[in-house]
């Protein structure tokens, strides 16, 4: 439905009490016309008033275009961003990829993690779950030794389990954990909705 004119209701009032406080001087002195015909008269004069102030009204409606100019130009500032703070994360994956022992990686991942939380989120648009599988490949590389199995964790073969230890264990769950929790991709405009980016 197309808006109503704000003013048409105010303007038929205002016409309308004009034609009925003139109607004593405009009744004819023809015979047998009296009130009620300059009423009547009345009303075809407002019926046609509003449809002319109608047309008016309705042909100056704004009408909204779009700012592709505007658009495209936080578009490649968003790019922009992004490929800044890829570039930034980069040095920290490379350093946890290069790691060759358990004491390197924990030191790498740590370095890494209080990184991120410093910086308080992960832009969304970063390859994060790229970022991720590198980070977790570096990790089951490490030297691995094996140790008997907790209970409730047995294999079926009776086999050992493997780490590379509990420091790099850790620190490489600790590091995911922050990772997941600064690149949480949040949606909704009343009502935030939130889920994990890997």
């Amino acid at each position: 439905d197309l808006p109503q004119p704000l003013c048409a209701s105010n303007s038929a009032h205002m016409l309308a009490a004009t034609l009925l406080l003139s109607a004593p001087a405009l009744t004819p002195s023809v015979p047998g016309a009296g009130r009620r015909a300059v009423l009547a008269g009345a009303s075809s004069i407002l019926a046609s008033k509003l449809a002319t102030s109608a047309a008016v009204a309705y042909d100056e409606i704004p009408v909204a275009t779009a700012d592709f100019a505007e658009a495209e130009k936080k578009r490649k500032a968003r790019e922009d961003l992004i490929k800044k703070e890829t570039a930034l994360l980069q040095p920290y994956v490379k350093a946890i990829e290069k790691a060759q022992s358990a004491e390197e990686f924990e030191k790498a991942a740590d370095s890494f993690a209080l990184y991120i939380i410093g910086q308080g989120k992960i832009t969304d648009g970063v390859k994060v779950k790229e970022l991720a599988s590198r980070i977790r490949a570096a990790y089951e590389t490490l030297p691995q030794f094996g140790y008997r199995c907790p209970k409730g964790e047995e294999k079926r073969d009776g086999g050992l389990c493997y780490t590379p230890g509990p420091g790099a264990e850790l620190a490489f769950q600790g590091l995911m954990k922050q990772m997941r929790k600064y690149s949480m991709i949040q949606l909704g405009d009343f009502r935030k909705v939130e889920y994990a980016a890997f």
